[in-house]
């Protein structure tokens, strides 16, 4: 009877571990379990940190407390310090200035060459980035960087409150890579056409593109690559109505 006793304690020890700041808590315990709810408290979900679920913002805001205590000058010194999120934080912070643009600076060229270098070292499964140290070295103005990072803040939390990691976990795997890489090279292409009005579609598409990367939530990135499509099929079309207008005035001037 004592046996059973102690057998059914053990196993009660075991689903519920004792209270911190008993002596018992410093006693090697069993893990509590990776998934599902925590017969001890409320779901493990809900017990995640707000940083753990947004990291995005989190490190958003962090680059902008930096840009404004005069931290972060340049490209480079925005980007140090990206952590476990790597290339998709960096698509992120480089698509925000063609979505939310700096006042007579142009961020498109600069930030759509390092984004399609991106793509390229993304594509072939490079585990750190290695970017030109001359387009790292830029200088920023400080005031206005960190004023659009502020107000893309809340923007990017909206976005996070709907992402959900494990949907269509195809497309944010290994195999995956390849396309991902493709589409941000196409896209930070796209940033570097000198287009009226078209360098926030592609933006978008590579912000989202980055969030969803950054949750693994692979519903997200396929929204993302179907805005991508719009995008590029919006620039293009600015692009042929350009030429052709531009065809009709060399013809009515008699040059052509």
């Amino acid at each position: 009877h004592r046996r059973r006793q102690a057998g059914r304690g053990g196993r009660v020890a075991a689903a519920c571990p004792p209270q911190i700041g008993s002596r018992a808590a410093f006693a090697n315990s069993p893990p509590p379990p990776r998934t599902g709810r925590n017969r001890c408290g409320p779901p493990l979900a809900a017990a995640m940190s707000a940083t753990a679920n947004r990291p995005a913002s989190t490190a958003l805001r962090r680059v902008a407390d930096r840009i404004g205590a005069g931290q972060a000058t340049t490209i480079g010194m925005v980007l140090d310090g990206l952590g476990s999120a790597g290339a998709p934080l960096a698509v992120v912070l480089l698509a925000l200035p063609s979505v939310l643009p700096i006042p007579f600076l142009p961020t498109g060229p600069v930030m759509g060459t390092l984004l399609m270098l991106i793509g390229v070292e993304f594509s072939l499964g490079a585990r750190r980035l290695r970017l030109p140290g001359a387009l790292l070295r830029i200088g920023l103005p400080r005031d206005a960087l960190a004023a659009v990072f502020r107000r893309a803040l809340p923007r990017v939390e909206r976005i996070e409150r709907w992402l959900r990691p494990g949907r269509l976990r195809w497309l944010v795997g290994a195999a995956a890579r390849p396309l991902l890489g493709v589409s941000i090279v196409l896209l930070g292409f796209a940033l570097i056409l000198p287009v009226p009005f078209g360098n926030p579609p592609p933006g978008i598409a590579l912000i989202l593109l980055g969030l969803g990367l950054m949750a693994r939530d692979g519903l997200a990135v396929l929204i993302a690559l179907c805005l991508g499509l719009l995008a590029l099929a919006w620039v293009l079309a600015i692009n042929a109505g350009a030429l052709y207008a531009l065809h009709l005035a060399v013809v009515a001037l008699g040059w052509w």
